[in-house]
């Protein structure tokens, strides 16, 4: 009776601390946030710095993936030269401890006005990976909520940034996410909508472009089974690659990007676009998607 005592007492005390340490987290991220923001809207580029390292990754919608500084800065300094922003702001939906890692998921609001143009109120969803060791940022993505017209925002040059290139290693953990990768090619191809959403874990969160977070099955099997039915839209040619993967204690995380040849009658067209995806173990050892963020290039 002691020991069992003595055991709910260390039981708690170890909940509290984990929690201590979640809620410590979340206080360092959403300063960071309040810090960001400031240094967006007031154009301090080296200020938005701070937290990004030569091995960052950044996936901004409508531009092309960089990695490192050098790029990243060219990036901010592309978008503050062309911008006026008024108004940042980030929200925090959720929080992933991956042991090593951390994952943050929110939604944002940028209110800007490019060239003169009428404002636009640019607002969205990202995905963020924390290095918790140092809470450096590992790879970073954003994407509206809606279809928007390009010249709302900046008309970012991406000439000087480096060809994404695929993954080469082949350890067992990478050829299985590839695998993977080669399963959802099928189910897209064959217009399997219903299907691709069964590589989601059901309490999974899915990131796409021109739409809001959808969570879980009530909202992610819909999605799939109306954006990918059989009809006129065929894909005449896709192409899914890894460019990168890290593994965390209780998760992989896979950076990815795509090609996609369409045709539907007599209009055909081409879309690129590149995606941070969390993969992790379902009860029968197999990978599922847990966390998933695309957005186009």
């Amino acid at each position: 009776m002691k020991l069992s005592f003595t055991f709910f007492l260390l039981a708690i005390g170890m909940f509290a601390q984990e929690s201590r340490i979640n809620a410590n987290i979340r206080k360092q991220i959403e300063e960071y946030n309040a810090s960001f923001a400031s240094s967006f809207i007031n154009k301090k580029t080296e200020d938005l710095m701070k937290s990004y390292t030569d091995q960052s990754i950044l996936m901004p919608e409508h531009s092309r993936q960089r990695i490192g500084k050098k790029e990243i800065v060219d990036f901010y300094k592309q978008w503050k030269t062309q911008a006026v922003i008024t108004s940042y702001q980030k929200e925090i939906v959720d929080l992933q401890d991956f042991g090593n890692y951390i994952l943050e998921i929110g939604t944002f609001n940028e209110d800007l006005n490019v060239k003169e143009q009428k404002p636009y109120s640019y607002s969205g969803k990202y995905m963020v990976l924390w290095k918790k060791s140092s809470m450096t940022i590992a790879s970073e993505i954003w994407g509206s909520n809606t279809y928007f017209d390009d010249k709302l925002i900046p008309e970012i040059d991406d000439s000087a940034v480096s060809p994404t290139q695929e993954d080469t290693a082949s350890d067992k953990l990478t050829l299985e996410v590839k695998e993977r990768n080669d399963k959802i090619k099928e189910l897209v191809q064959k217009r399997l909508g219903e299907e691709h959403a069964k590589m989601f874990l059901p309490n999974a969160m899915y990131l796409t472009y021109y739409t809001p977070i959808l969570s879980g099955e009530k909202e992610i099997t819909p999605y799939f089974t109306e954006h990918e039915k059989p009809g006129t839209l065929v894909i005449e040619q896709i192409s899914i690659k890894t460019s990168g993967i890290i593994f965390a204690q209780k998760a992989i995380v896979e950076f990815g990007f795509y090609s996609v040849d369409w045709k539907d009658g007599d209009s055909k067209g081409n879309v690129k676009g590149k995606s941070m995806n969390v993969w992790q173990k379902n009860d029968s050892g197999e990978l599922m998607l847990f966390r998933q963020m695309v957005n186009h290039d």
